[in-house]
Protein backbone atom coordinates (compact mmCIF):
# COMPACT_ATOMS: atom_id res chain seq x y z
CA UNK A 1 0.00 0.00 0.00
CA UNK A 2 1.40 3.29 -0.80
CA UNK A 3 2.34 5.88 1.95
CA UNK A 4 0.69 9.40 2.06
CA UNK A 5 4.23 11.24 1.62
CA UNK A 6 4.76 14.79 3.41
CA UNK A 7 1.86 14.06 5.70
CA UNK A 8 1.98 13.32 9.42
CA UNK A 9 -0.78 11.73 11.07
CA UNK A 10 -2.09 13.15 14.38
CA UNK A 11 -4.55 11.87 16.75
CA UNK A 12 -6.61 13.89 19.26
CA UNK A 13 -6.34 11.59 22.70
CA UNK A 14 -6.93 14.47 25.11
CA UNK A 15 -10.76 15.13 25.85
CA UNK A 16 -12.41 14.63 29.17
CA UNK A 17 -15.10 11.90 27.76
CA UNK A 18 -17.48 13.45 30.67
CA UNK A 19 -20.43 11.12 29.07
CA UNK A 20 -18.40 7.93 28.54
CA UNK A 21 -17.78 8.09 32.11
CA UNK A 22 -13.94 6.86 31.48
CA UNK A 23 -10.68 8.14 29.00
CA UNK A 24 -12.53 7.01 25.72
CA UNK A 25 -8.62 6.84 24.24
CA UNK A 26 -7.94 3.73 26.57
CA UNK A 27 -10.83 2.12 25.42
CA UNK A 28 -9.96 -1.50 24.82
CA UNK A 29 -12.35 -4.03 22.93
CA UNK A 30 -11.74 -8.04 23.32
CA UNK A 31 -8.78 -7.51 24.85
CA UNK A 32 -7.25 -4.72 22.08
CA UNK A 33 -7.29 -0.76 22.76
CA UNK A 34 -9.06 0.51 20.23
CA UNK A 35 -6.44 3.33 19.45
CA UNK A 36 -4.04 1.03 18.91
CA UNK A 37 -5.59 -0.57 16.58
CA UNK A 38 -6.29 3.28 15.21
CA UNK A 39 -2.96 3.71 15.06
CA UNK A 40 -2.12 0.33 12.78
CA UNK A 41 -4.60 1.49 10.13
CA UNK A 42 -2.93 5.05 10.21
CA UNK A 43 0.84 3.72 9.92
CA UNK A 44 -0.76 2.00 6.41
CA UNK A 45 -0.90 5.10 5.05
CA UNK A 46 1.53 8.14 7.18
CA UNK A 47 5.30 7.89 7.73
CA UNK A 48 4.58 9.25 11.12
CA UNK A 49 1.63 8.90 13.28
CA UNK A 50 1.28 11.01 16.63
CA UNK A 51 -1.09 11.07 19.84
CA UNK A 52 -1.50 14.46 21.46
CA UNK A 53 -2.41 13.64 24.69
CA UNK A 54 -3.53 16.18 27.90
CA UNK A 55 -1.44 13.49 29.50
CA UNK A 56 1.12 11.18 28.24
CA UNK A 57 1.57 8.95 31.25
CA UNK A 58 -1.51 7.66 31.29
CA UNK A 59 -0.87 5.58 28.19
CA UNK A 60 0.13 2.11 29.65
CA UNK A 61 3.23 0.08 28.43
CA UNK A 62 1.61 -1.04 25.21
CA UNK A 63 2.04 2.09 24.03
CA UNK A 64 5.56 2.47 24.19
CA UNK A 65 6.41 2.74 20.40
CA UNK A 66 3.43 5.15 19.66
CA UNK A 67 5.28 8.85 19.42
CA UNK A 68 3.25 10.88 22.00
CA UNK A 69 3.27 14.61 22.77
CA UNK A 70 1.61 16.79 25.51
CA UNK A 71 -1.13 18.95 24.35
CA UNK A 72 0.88 22.58 24.50
CA UNK A 73 -2.58 24.59 24.96
CA UNK A 74 -4.29 21.64 27.65
CA UNK A 75 -8.29 22.79 28.22
CA UNK A 76 -8.62 24.91 24.62
CA UNK A 77 -10.21 21.72 23.36
CA UNK A 78 -9.65 19.87 19.95
CA UNK A 79 -8.21 23.67 18.42
CA UNK A 80 -5.11 23.40 20.94
CA UNK A 81 -4.69 19.61 20.04
CA UNK A 82 -4.47 20.53 16.30
CA UNK A 83 -2.12 23.83 17.21
CA UNK A 84 -0.02 21.55 18.76
CA UNK A 85 0.05 19.21 16.09
CA UNK A 86 1.07 21.52 13.48
CA UNK A 87 3.28 23.06 15.53
CA UNK A 88 5.08 19.39 16.01
CA UNK A 89 5.40 17.85 12.60
CA UNK A 90 7.96 17.94 10.07
CA UNK A 91 5.76 17.53 7.22
CA UNK A 92 3.74 19.56 4.71
CA UNK A 93 0.62 18.16 5.85
CA UNK A 94 -1.26 17.30 8.78
CA UNK A 95 -4.15 14.03 8.84
CA UNK A 96 -6.09 15.27 12.41
CA UNK A 97 -8.49 12.22 13.62
CA UNK A 98 -9.95 12.09 16.93
CA UNK A 99 -9.52 9.01 18.93
CA UNK A 100 -13.52 8.31 19.22
CA UNK A 101 -14.26 7.65 15.91
CA UNK A 102 -14.35 4.00 15.34
CA UNK A 103 -14.98 3.71 11.69
CA UNK A 104 -11.39 4.86 10.75
CA UNK A 105 -11.36 3.88 6.54
CA UNK A 106 -8.33 3.89 5.23
CA UNK A 107 -9.88 4.08 1.40
CA UNK A 108 -11.90 7.59 3.17
CA UNK A 109 -8.63 8.76 3.93
CA UNK A 110 -7.17 7.74 0.47
CA UNK A 111 -9.95 9.47 -1.01
CA UNK A 112 -9.29 13.22 0.60
CA UNK A 113 -5.55 12.56 -0.10
CA UNK A 114 -5.90 12.65 -3.68
CA UNK A 115 -6.53 16.41 -3.24
CA UNK A 116 -3.43 17.49 -1.93
CA UNK A 117 -1.45 19.32 -2.43
CA UNK A 118 -4.09 21.52 -4.23
CA UNK A 119 -5.98 22.85 -0.72
CA UNK A 120 -5.29 24.24 2.63
CA UNK A 121 -8.16 22.14 4.49
CA UNK A 122 -9.53 19.00 2.65
CA UNK A 123 -12.26 17.87 4.62
CA UNK A 124 -15.36 15.50 4.68
CA UNK A 125 -19.16 16.89 5.42
CA UNK A 126 -21.66 14.53 6.64
CA UNK A 127 -25.15 14.95 6.83
CA UNK A 128 -24.74 18.38 6.24
CA UNK A 129 -21.97 18.86 8.89
CA UNK A 130 -18.26 19.80 8.62
CA UNK A 131 -15.74 17.66 9.88
CA UNK A 132 -13.03 19.34 11.37
CA UNK A 133 -11.67 16.40 13.67
CA UNK A 134 -11.09 13.86 10.51
CA UNK A 135 -9.51 16.39 7.63
CA UNK A 136 -6.13 17.34 6.14
CA UNK A 137 -4.39 20.87 7.29
CA UNK A 138 -1.44 22.23 5.31
CA UNK A 139 1.35 24.13 7.78
CA UNK A 140 0.55 27.55 6.30
CA UNK A 141 -2.84 27.18 8.36
CA UNK A 142 -1.06 27.39 11.44
CA UNK A 143 -0.85 31.34 11.88
CA UNK A 144 -4.09 31.78 11.91
CA UNK A 145 -5.05 29.15 14.16
CA UNK A 146 -2.66 30.33 16.50
CA UNK A 147 -3.96 33.43 16.43
CA UNK A 148 -7.56 31.96 17.10
CA UNK A 149 -6.19 30.14 20.32
CA UNK A 150 -6.21 33.83 21.46
CA UNK A 151 -9.83 34.22 21.23
CA UNK A 152 -12.18 32.57 23.02
CA UNK A 153 -14.08 31.12 20.07
CA UNK A 154 -11.80 27.69 19.87
CA UNK A 155 -14.44 26.18 17.39
CA UNK A 156 -11.97 24.78 14.44
CA UNK A 157 -14.06 25.62 11.54
CA UNK A 158 -14.38 29.39 12.77
CA UNK A 159 -11.75 30.74 10.47
CA UNK A 160 -12.25 27.76 7.31
CA UNK A 161 -13.10 31.03 5.51
CA UNK A 162 -9.73 32.20 4.98
CA UNK A 163 -8.24 28.75 3.83
CA UNK A 164 -8.57 27.00 0.58
CA UNK A 165 -10.70 24.05 1.22
CA UNK A 166 -11.97 21.23 -0.23
CA UNK A 167 -14.90 19.30 0.77
CA UNK A 168 -15.97 15.81 0.15
CA UNK A 169 -19.63 15.12 0.95
CA UNK A 170 -20.47 12.05 2.57
CA UNK A 171 -24.48 12.57 2.77
CA UNK A 172 -26.29 9.90 4.57
CA UNK A 173 -23.80 8.41 6.22
CA UNK A 174 -22.63 7.15 9.72
CA UNK A 175 -18.66 6.52 8.77
CA UNK A 176 -17.32 9.87 10.62
CA UNK A 177 -19.81 9.37 13.66
CA UNK A 178 -18.14 9.62 16.88
CA UNK A 179 -18.54 7.46 20.12
CA UNK A 180 -19.59 9.29 23.10
CA UNK A 181 -21.73 7.21 25.65
CA UNK A 182 -21.40 3.64 26.87
CA UNK A 183 -24.99 2.83 24.71
CA UNK A 184 -23.12 3.78 21.28
CA UNK A 185 -20.27 1.45 22.38
CA UNK A 186 -21.47 -1.20 19.61
CA UNK A 187 -20.26 0.85 17.02
CA UNK A 188 -16.77 0.41 18.59
CA UNK A 189 -17.18 -3.31 17.10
Amino acid sequence: MQMIKNCTAVILCGGKSSRMGFDKSLLQVEGEFVLLRTVKQLQKLFPKVLLVTDQRTKFPSVFSQVDIIEDHYVEKGPLGGLVTGLEEIETEYLFLLACDIPNVTVDLIRDLAYHLPDYQTILCKQNERLEPLFAFYHRSCLPIFQQQLQTRNWQITKEFHRFSKKIISLEQSTTLDNVNTPKELIFWN
